[in-house]
């Protein structure tokens, strides 16, 4: 193999630098960084210090990804991976693929993933999905939130508060929720009783309301589960004496008296 092919190359993506040799990246000749770094292409090339740097505007911790697909064929990527405390979220890492042009299905990927583990791992991939909505709910102070999962594995309703965000792409969650199809119904079905005391005791004051509509009840035309969590007095006084504003402001009226 020689030299030139063996170049080593450092690519900066949004501050973060990987180094990474150009026969790497050459090897896939279909992507942007493979087309780009052709002997073809050489002349075009403009590093930005010395002779062998390259500054890409972009998110450089999912291009940790982006880079090792490069290495080992695969998008080595799970819902839970963080890298340096920094989240990586799904369409972050999405956006990253098609502006390097990578040959892979993340989306179709996932799905698959979820759904050839075991039932157990799909309980827990569930719960981990309501648990994101319901800190999601959190964050914004909202009073309550609504989930309606239907048998025919299509139908599919949530809301926070009384206002309909079943198709609001910013919430990345509800998109999970989709993706378990009937599953999420029968996981309600069997689990409805053992999530509730999962999480009244992970939200104290949480109040866990899941009713089963069947067919048998009058304008029910599709057997459904309809939840309900509320937060109660989880933004109560109570709660809030155990944070760093509260402390503070008792200490100033202690040292006023």
């Amino acid at each position: 193999m020689s030299a030139q092919k063996e170049q080593r190359v450092i690519l900066n993506v949004g501050g973060i630098k990987y180094e990474t040799y150009r026969s790497t990246l050459t090897a896939y000749p279909n992507t942007m960084l493979g087309a780009m770094f052709q002997e073809r292409n050489v002349q075009l090339l403009h590093p930005t210090e010395g002779n062998n740097e390259y500054f890409f505007d972009r998110n450089g911790y999912a291009f940790r990804f982006i880079i090792e697909f490069y290495r080992t064929g695969k998008i080595l990527w799970e819902e839970s991976t963080t890298i340096n405390s920094i989240n990586v979220t799904r369409n972050e890492l999405h956006e990253e693929i098609e502006y390097f042009r990578i040959p892979y299905d993340i989306d179709v990927d996932c799905k698959k993933l979820k759904f050839k583990k075991r039932p157990a791992e799909v309980i827990d991939i569930f719960v981990n999905v309501l648990e994101s909505f319901v800190d999601a709910a959190l964050q914004e102070w909202h009073g309550d939130v609504k989930i309606y999962l239907y048998e025919d594995a299509i139908s599919f309703k949530a809301f926070l508060d009384n206002e309909d965000v079943s198709n609001n792409k910013k919430i990345l969650c509800l998109e999970d929720f989709k993706t378990f199809k009937k599953m999420g119904y029968r996981v309600l079905k069997s689990f409805a009783k053992d999530i509730a005391i999962y999480f009244k005791k992970l939200i104290p004051g949480l109040v866990w309301d899941c009713h089963y509509f069947n067919r048998n009840i009058p304008q029910v035309t599709l057997p459904h589960f309809a939840l309900k969590i509320s937060f109660g007095d989880r933004y109560s006084k109570e709660l809030l004496e155990s944070t760093k504003f509260y402390s503070n402001l008792t200490m100033e009226d202690e040292d006023s008296k």
